[in-house]
């Protein structure tokens, strides 16, 4: 057998000379993310492509890549779509196959709005064998809280209750060696959440060992836009967004209300393996469709 690699594109360019000999096969994998023009040299190396990816998913982003200038810097969230390899060839009309066994969810609530919203209800799920509060998803309103629009762009009680959770969580024997990611839908609440975590380790020593990096599924505190490809036994949603100190609801949700927030959507809601915990200051009611 000829040797096998895994390498990110960039890596290809960097290390692979373009006169090696063309590999027998190349695999893309979440494909959706992948730039066109950084995949044709990867294409270029190999005798058979296979290009695996769900275009319900996130495309490729400059999200991170712009500069911090001052009015970027402060500047609500944005980003800007790219075509990705993916679109591409289903664009072209390349043969494909879809995959309809969805296998992650441990409980059908998990994945029923994105089957029914975003899959036709083609996927093919199952009945939990049993019922129980740590199954599922739930909601968890968070009275009083406020977002910080035109200075943090944070909500401190929102952050403060997700956190507290995670900890009593980490405090019960049974339910301390399920694995937890937290999201974020943007980038100042993400940083807000790891700062009162930091705070809450360093009075909580005998917890350390759960925030090892080096365990199978490690702690983690991400916003939408790096959150594709991870999988978690729970998953906790800081949705962030309410009204500000004046009681105005502006109705802005940061990448959701963008060009593909859908797909951000759909990427989040279905990391979790056992459970959601949406952690809101909101209520869906107050959310006014004719106003985003």
């Amino acid at each position: 057998f000829r040797s096998c690699f895994l390498m990110s594109p960039m890596s290809v360019a960097q290390y692979l000379p373009p006169e090696t000999a063309p590999f027998d096969l190349v695999i893309f994998d979440e494909a959706s993310q992948i730039p066109v023009w950084d995949a044709i040299g990867v294409i270029a190396r190999g005798k058979q492509l296979i290009v695996v990816g769900d275009p319900k998913q996130l495309p490729p982003t400059n999200f991170f890549q712009k500069g911090e200038s001052e009015a970027e810097l402060y500047a609500e969230d944005f980003e800007e779509d790219l075509e990705s390899i993916l679109s591409e060839c289903l664009a072209a009309g390349v043969y494909s196959a879809y995959l309809n066994w969805h296998y992650r969810s441990r409980h059908e609530t998990l994945i029923a709005f994105s089957n029914q919203q975003y899959y036709n209800s083609r996927l093919l799920t199952f009945p939990a064998a049993k019922n129980s509060d740590y199954l599922g998803v739930r909601f968890n309103f968070v009275s009083g809280g406020v977002y910080d629009r035109r200075a943090t762009r944070t909500n401190l009680k929102e952050a403060e209750a997700l956190v507290e959770y995670v900890f009593k969580r980490l405090e019960n024997p049974q339910l301390k060696e399920k694995s937890i990611g937290i999201v974020t839908f943007n980038q100042a609440q993400k940083d807000l959440i790891e700062d009162l975590i930091e705070q809450k380790r360093d009075l909580n020593p005998q917890l350390e060992n759960y925030f090892n990096e080096q365990r199978e599924e490690p702690f983690f505190v991400k916003n939408l836009e790096n959150v594709q490809g991870d999988e978690r036994d729970i998953i906790l949603f800081s949705i962030c967004y309410a009204p500000d100190y004046t009681g105005k609801f502006s109705m802005n949700f940061g990448p959701l209300n963008r060009q593909g927030g859908e797909r951000r959507l759909n990427v989040a809601i279905t990391r979790a393996k056992e459970l959601v915990v949406v952690f809101a200051s909101i209520h869906s009611t107050q959310i006014d469709l004719s106003r985003t």
